[in-house]
């Protein structure tokens, strides 16, 4: 019998062995370590260069090395790239209005709010990094506005001074985070492929197997589910920090492209388990448990190269099987789908150890935007924060009220893309800068006036952000101590020379968290809508779209379709039911049938038929549209189409209310 120890080690083995501790100390808190070391090291060394330079605000470049390193190394180079192309997307923005506006403050506020407020747009719509780097126009044009208030007829020339500064943090932060490149992005994605894949699979076998698909499964789906975000972003990080990921990125973005259809068939074969488990599937079923059976009792992580083979194996039998009901032709093209899944992934993670594997095309990205009422909201949240603040420094005569217009730009565009967590996120960002004005406050009057020489400031600095990267690697509230590294150097007002002044300072602190504050407020005054009016918006718009592609005369191309409903999965609040997140999968695979359909070569007679089943489906008509499909299948020679009449007669039988009116049913 083993005694665990309060480190999760074996007691017997602590005792006699130190070396076990430190392993697990490792474990535990080595990359945090590491992200420190690179954040401290970032910003020392851009430091180091603009004093070098002699640049009058060294802080705005340091600062900059802060924001592009965070703790996921491909996401900080991915977010290098597209700092530098919003950067100057914000600087060209701001330079433009001030030769249309310098003499006219009013028009030039307005004009810099209504950018503000397509950057908050944009943070919304787009997806990624690209939303990151349109967050960050809008923050650059105000760093320059705030530094133009004094003197708008230098806006080029400071415009040149920032935008140098902020490409020094950028290149700055970018070498630190290559010489230090330990391929963590590639292992992590590696690591979320694997749990993810072994998660569909028994799912998947579990739920076609079973007599009554259980909560438990159903909760099992939607974990899958919630982790397509978190692929997402994690595929993004090993692209951008990985020269092989970037050439092979086809491998990836099909391996998750696979893993969407494989969701949707798990859900119409999970469905309505009593029309599958009856005496007439119990022969397919059997038969497909024993084709997967190896695929199940294999870890893909483990053997992927075994798992890829044998996937390919199971699709040339699965292809070879024919006949049967509707129903089994459902059965097999579900289980095709989470093989061809099991196939691509076990090629991605080949490419992703460096391996052979097959390579796919990269499909390029498409704008996609899954509900425009929150990138209105976030447009409006941004513009009215950003004009209010300007105003009241403006009128106020306020001599810090650029760092107040700066950090209120910070604050609501920065998490606008976090949904109902943003606003939770503003009060962190605020509560951060609040306690780094002590911290710094302490740091400016106790300890700097102390330091003789630029080497003793450099150790100070890499403490001071050691220390906070700790922290803001962990786990809680990691935006606390991200707010305290932003604000740092702006409040110890780092410039070349430094100089200190109590009045001085205390403005400052009060500029930075009033501009937070004022995110806060403006988070509050036009909160992000619910989880419940999200998911409820969700299906209804997916459903318009579902019946605009009914009436279409033509066929949509399935990517497209595909493309919309993925946004709106991974946008799933954590708080939504089994049931929202099955209805809106349902949505996809009637969606999906119906294209499929649209795009087969049929005859006159079965064209009609489609015609008229579509046309009643959406009028909402749901017998004539049964009525219908229920003729199609029955005519000699269907098989190419049974699946698709299956999973459409389906959701006919199973969720009338969400077809006819968006409403969902009980699962």
């Amino acid at each position: 019998m083993s005694v665990t120890s309060p480190f999760g080690l074996a007691a017997d083995r602590e005792l006699h062995g130190p070396r076990q501790a430190i392993l697990w100390l490792r474990s535990q808190f080595g990359a945090r370590l590491f992200f420190a070391f690179r954040l401290a090291g970032s910003v020392c060394l851009t430091l180091s260069i603009t004093y070098y330079l002699e640049l009058p605000n060294s802080f705005w470049a340091a600062t900059t090395a802060a924001i592009v390193c965070q703790p996921s190394f491909g996401a900080s180079l991915q977010k290098g790239r597209f700092r530098i192309i919003g950067t100057l997307t914000g600087a060209l923005a701001m330079v433009a209005l001030l030769g249309l506006f310098a003499q006219q403050r009013d028009l030039l506020i307005l004009g810099m709010a209504l950018f503000c407020g397509v950057c908050g747009f944009a943070a919304i719509a787009l997806q990624g990094f690209a939303a990151y780097a349109a967050a960050l126009a809008g923050i650059t044009a105000t760093i320059i506005f705030a530094d133009t208030l004094s003197d708008p007829t230098n806006a080029f020339f400071l415009s040149l001074i920032r935008v140098s500064e902020i490409g020094i943090g950028i290149g700055a932060a970018t070498m630190v985070m290559l010489v230090t490149d330990t391929g963590l992005a590639g292992r992590q994605l590696s690591v979320l492929i694997a749990r993810v894949a072994s998660e569909l699979t028994s799912g998947f076998i579990a739920s076609m197997t079973s007599d009554a698909e259980t909560d438990a499964m159903r909760a099992a789906r939607r974990g899958v589910v919630h982790s397509l975000a978190p692929l997402n972003a994690a595929i993004g990080a090993a692209i951008a920090g990985s020269a092989r990921c970037h050439a092979r990125r086809g491998n990836l973005t099909a391996a998750r492209e696979a893993l969407i259809a494989a969701l949707v068939s798990w859900r119409g074969i999970g469905h309505h388990p009593g029309r599958i488990s009856g005496e007439d599937t119990a022969a397919t079923r059997a038969s497909l448990g024993r084709l997967l059976a190896p695929l199940a009792a294999t870890s893909i992580g483990r053997d992927p190269a075994f798992i890829g083979v044998t996937s390919r194996q199971v699709l040339v039998a699965l292809e070879a099987m024919q006949g049967g009901a509707a129903i089994d032709a459902l059965l097999r093209s579900a289980a095709r789908d989470v093989v061809t899944f099991l196939a691509l992934a076990a090629d991605a993670l080949l490419m992703l150890r460096g391996q052979a594997a097959e390579p796919q095309p990269a499909r390029r990205a498409r704008l996609v935007i899954d509900d425009p009422l929150l990138g209105l909201l976030a447009a409006v949240r941004a513009f009215a924060a950003v004009l209010a603040v300007s105003a009241f420094a403006i009128t106020t005569g306020w001599s810090n009220g650029g760092f107040a217009i700066v950090f209120t730009a910070v604050a609501t565009l920065i998490f606008a893309a976090r949904d109902d967590l943003a606003p939770a996120l503003a009060r962190d960002n605020a509560l951060g800068t609040s306690l780094m004005a002590i911290v710094a406050g302490a740091l400016y009057f106790g300890v700097l006036p102390a330091l003789t020489t630029f080497p003793a400031l450099l150790a100070l600095l890499f403490l001071l952000f050691a220390a906070l990267g700790v922290m803001q690697a962990g786990i809680w509230h990691p935006v606390i101590f991200l707010a305290m590294s932003i604000s740092a150097l702006p409040m110890l007002g780092l410039g070349n020379p430094p100089s200190y002044d109590a009045a001085a300072y205390f403005n400052l602190c009060l500029a930075i968290i009033a501009g937070n504050l004022a995110g806060v407020v403006f988070f509050a005054a036009l909160p992000v809508p619910g989880p419940q009016r999200r998911m409820r918006r969700f299906l209804t718009r997916s459903l318009h779209e579902l019946r605009q592609e009914m009436r279409r005369a033509g066929a949509s191309r399935p990517g497209a379709w595909s493309r919309r409903l993925e946004r709106r999965l991974e946008a799933i609040p954590a708080e939504a039911s089994l049931t929202d997140a099955g209805a809106l999968l349902s949505l996809l695979a009637v969606g999906q049938a119906v294209i499929r359909l649209k795009r087969a070569p049929l005859d006159a007679d079965r064209h009609r038929l489609i015609c008229e089943g579509l046309g009643a489906l959406a009028a909402a008509d749901l017998p004539a549209a049964r009525s219908r499909f229920a003729a199609l299948e029955a005519l000699p020679q269907a098989s190419a189409i049974t699946a698709e009449i299956a999973v459409i007669i389906d959701a006919i039988d199973g969720q009338p209310d969400l077809l006819a009116t968006g409403a969902v049913s009980p699962a």
